[in-house]
């Protein structure tokens, strides 16, 4: 028997598919409560009980969104062959989240929420767990080794922003070579900073022994 609560989680994760499915197919614009409502198979209360707003089914799809960000970039590690270069590799790897519809579709929807006010509220209130998982994901494709280097934490902010920044222009511009390029020479730039070993602590002086 299933339980009246698992009834209601399945419900909710169905609407939250559906919602998933149209951001990547058609974008935020056509994914109306209605649009979902169909797509999910679900009567219109059932909707509005577990998401009251527009606004409110738009935020809840963004961990959904992530989850899949996630799978894709975790795939792409699988099947992509290791080298000695770890961070090359790994800059490779995670080039792969800018052909992901997901990452897009997530992207789209900070992009209206620059106009929609109620969008943008409830965004900001899902972007905390969007953004510890993103990183987390940084880590572990970049590795251990690379997060105990002194330079990691401006390394990781600066990728995100980078990674972000070449999934808006590859909307216009779907270049591979130009992305391989570029995500190679930002590999140039940081892999020092992945690779300095904190300063080693200087010996007492006779001065201090004595203090």
């Amino acid at each position: 028997m299933v339980s009246r609560e698992e009834q209601r989680r399945e419900t909710r994760a169905r609407i939250l598919r559906a919602a998933v499915e149209s951001l990547i197919e058609k974008g935020v614009a056509a994914t109306t409560t209605l649009e979902v409502q169909r797509r999910a198979g679900v009567s219109r209360g059932a909707l509005l009980h577990h998401f009251p707003t527009h606004e409110d089914l738009l935020g809840a799809a963004v961990g959904l969104l992530v989850e899949r960000n996630e799978e894709a970039v975790r795939k792409e590690l699988a099947v992509t062959a290791a080298d000695n270069e770890r961070l090359s590799r790994s800059l490779r790897v995670l080039g792969s989240l800018l052909r992901s519809p997901s990452y897009g579709a997530e992207l789209e929807l900070w992009a209206v929420a620059r106009t929609n006010p109620r969008l943008r509220e409830v965004l900001r209130r899902a972007e905390g767990a969007a953004r510890r998982d993103l990183y987390r994901v940084l880590g572990d494709v970049l590795g251990p080794e690379a997060m105990a280097a002194p330079g990691y934490p401006l390394v990781a902010e600066l990728t995100v922003q980078l990674l972000r920044g070449m999934a808006i222009s590859e909307v216009l511009h779907r270049e591979d070579a130009d992305r391989e390029q570029l995500l190679e020479r930002w590999g140039q730039i940081v892999g020092p900073l992945l690779t300095t070993a904190p300063p080693a602590p200087s010996a007492p002086t006779g001065e201090e022994e004595s203090r």
